[in-house]
């Protein structure tokens, strides 16, 4: 498959039912394998939702295993997937073979939720660009859809919400709504469906009729859009990267003709310019809201595109700079996940204290006892597995995936007040973006749903087990026939500050505050949730710290520009040098006896909390600010 095609030709030209009774039953045998021995959540699950997938895996292989016809193929990927899906685990999944695996149904328009008179209602968001079957001029962006095959549409997503995995309802929700449209394969049965008719209201708010029908068109396959190397843990919505690409490409195509290209997007006026390799991740802007001007700085996913990590680090810091510095909003909706060490470092430049990063546990298992033994960069959890599997304890010890000297090299790069935009569709490693920012009192959190997606672990593909007892003859882990898949949390997330312990799979994060999206944001791009924040924005001091270093005669002399701070502590070489108070009228401040030092650090203090930080190295014969993640 090359190319897009309707849904009931790809059907009817594909071959299903290609495995032997053999390669059913390895499938089934890797999944109990998995979930009995290296997923960290089962004894949750099983609690939380009083389901048993263990033995419903036994059951499934003693069908499989008995003589005669084991039956159609598709009731073993489908009762696999109800198996996967009752555990209400974005990250664990099981991926169906080909030729589903790698392909993608859609049809050409994303469906948009907003809440008027106490109901929800739904918009054409993006509708795809001139198509030869798709002639009613009427449909398109900005028109109310009514009904869905004659069910009014409320009621049609609720319906879809009921098939999906999700940690709460309001993932759920979120999640039926992203792929109401827009679906994989890899993951679930195809629709029932060829065509579906669709009603809404025209401009004119009458009511029209329009029938549209499923396509089917190739993507990469589910594993390699969740793929990194063993020492970059990945917090990851499977399905949700499978599906990201297929929607830009469908709906947003300049941002991969950016990337692809090396040119940058076409962007409007207020528009700050981003790597063209990361111009699906970053957007971008300044807003004005009232007479106040705000920056917005939107991250689509936590996964690296070019560069790795440092890179993506770097481009965030950078466009920190370039924002205004009276505000921050800082919008995680709609992001997968992807790279934690990524999402942890971003906090990082947003704050003058160190950044207490989330612990990962292993559950304690012999299995996964062998698998720390055997991989180097796996050793911080090793002793506490060992201690665990001698006691009893469920747990090994929780271990930060983002080591202390990675954090050390970012300086702080934003210094105003911040709000973190949060939706049900945050998973992963944004949850974990999201439980950091409040763990660690960045700022404050609105949300436009009750909860994020609630995803709180580190996922690991099938392969991944596979290549951790590489070389060893006597490994369990198998590799599936044509391209199945199986991925799971291999060690789950907890949260630190004054949520310390509690788990954030299930639970997410909270927002401080809650906005119900509305019609206007979404014909106005997000203005009345953009006045929303700029409210919570002045509920916060304005502040700024902005420090010259000079250096003569072996002293040093520091010129400020300061707001909401009232105290400047000096440090240099490590060691307490001066403390000066600061006001209006401060002028230079002189610290003595500091020729030839290597690094000073100036801390800005707010009525004895800590809130900014200017750190200078020495570069040759001066010392310059450090940039993020320096060699």
């Amino acid at each position: 498959m090359t190319q897009a095609v309707s849904l009931d030709d790809f059907l009817g030209s594909t071959e299903v039912g290609r495995l032997t009774p053999a390669q059913r039953r390895l499938i089934v045998e890797q999944a109990l394998l998995l979930l009995e021995h290296n997923y960290a959540l089962l004894p949750f699950k099983v609690a939380r939702y009083g389901i048993n997938p263990l033995q419903r895996l036994r059951l499934l292989g003693q069908r499989l295993g008995r003589d005669g016809d084991p039956g159609p193929e598709w009731r073993m990927h489908a009762e696999l997937a109800d198996i996967f899906n009752s555990l209400r685990d974005l990250h664990t999944r099981y991926t169906l073979p080909e030729p589903f695996n790698g392909v993608a149904v859609f049809l050409p328009f994303l469906l948009k939720e907003f809440t008027e008179d106490g109901r929800r209602r739904y918009l054409v968001g993006r509708r795809q660009g001139e198509l030869p079957h798709l002639d009613d001029a009427g449909f398109r962006f900005g028109v109310e859809v009514t009904h869905w095959n004659g069910v009014p549409i409320a009621r049609a997503v609720e319906r879809f919400a009921e098939r999906l995995p999700g940690a709460n309802p309001e993932a759920r929700h979120a999640r039926a709504l992203q792929m109401f449209t827009v679906r994989s394969l890899a993951f679930a049965r195809p629709p029932d469906e060829d065509w579906i008719d669709l009603s809404y209201l025209d401009a004119q708010q009458q009511p029209r009729d329009i029938r549209l029908r499923w396509s089917a068109t190739p993507i990469a396959a589910a594993a390699a859009t969740t793929s990194a190397s063993a020492d970059t843990p990945l917090g990851i919505d499977v399905e949700g990267a499978h599906l990201a690409r297929l929607r830009t490409a469908l709906f947003a195509p300049q941002a991969l003709a950016a990337e692809e290209s090396g040119q940058p997007a076409v962007a409007g006026p207020q528009s700050v310019p981003v790597l063209p390799e990361l111009a699906t991740v970053f957007e971008a802007r300044r807003v004005t809201v009232g007479a106040r001007v705000v920056g917005h700085l939107r991250i689509r996913t936590f996964l690296p595109t070019g560069g790795g990590i440092v890179a993506f680090v770097r481009e965030f810091a950078r466009l920190l700079g370039e924002l205004p510095a009276d505000g921050l909003v800082l919008d995680i909706r709609g992001n997968g996940g992807g790279a934690v060490v990524a999402a942890e470092l971003c906090l990082q430049a947003l704050v003058a204290r160190p950044v207490e990063p989330e612990p990962a546990q292993f559950a304690a298992t012999a299995l996964n006892l062998r698998i720390c033994r055997a991989n180097d960069h796996l050793g911080p959890w090793l002793r506490s597995m060992e201690q665990a599997l001698e006691s009893g304890a469920p747990y090994s010890a929780g271990v930060p995936f983002t080591e202390r000297e990675w954090f050390d090299a970012v300086p702080q790069s934003y210094f105003g007040p911040i709000v973190l935009l949060t939706d049900a569709r945050c998973y992963s490693a944004a949850d974990i973006f999201a439980a950091g920012f409040q763990d660690n009192r960045i700022g404050l959190v609105l949300g436009t749903d009750g909860n994020t997606g609630a995803g709180g672990g580190n996922v690991w593909q099938l392969a991944d087990l596979t290549g951790s007892l590489a070389g060893q003859p006597d490994s369990p882990f198998k590799p599936l026939p044509l391209g199945a898949g199986l991925s799971l949390v291999i060690r789950r997330v907890t949260r630190v500050g004054p949520n310390a312990g509690s788990p954030l799979e299930d639970y997410g994060v909270a927002p401080d505050e809650r906005h119900v999206t509305t019609r206007r944001d979404l014909l106005e791009d997000d203005a009345d949730l953009m006045a929303a924040a700029a409210e919570l924005l002045e509920k916060t001091p304005p502040r700024r710290f902005d420090v010259a270093l000079s250096e003569a005669d072996g002293h040093l002399t520091a010129s400020f520009a300061v707001a909401g701070a009232d105290r400047a502590d000096f440090e240099v070489d490590g060691r307490p040098r001066y403390s000066a108070d600061l006001g209006d009228d401060t002028g230079p401040v002189r610290v003595v006896n500091c020729a030839g030092a290597r690094t000073v650090r100036v801390r800005g203090f707010d009525r004895g909390e800590l809130v900014a930080l200017r750190t200078f190295v020495r570069r040759g014969d001066e010392l310059r600010p450090p940039g993020t993640l320096d060699d």
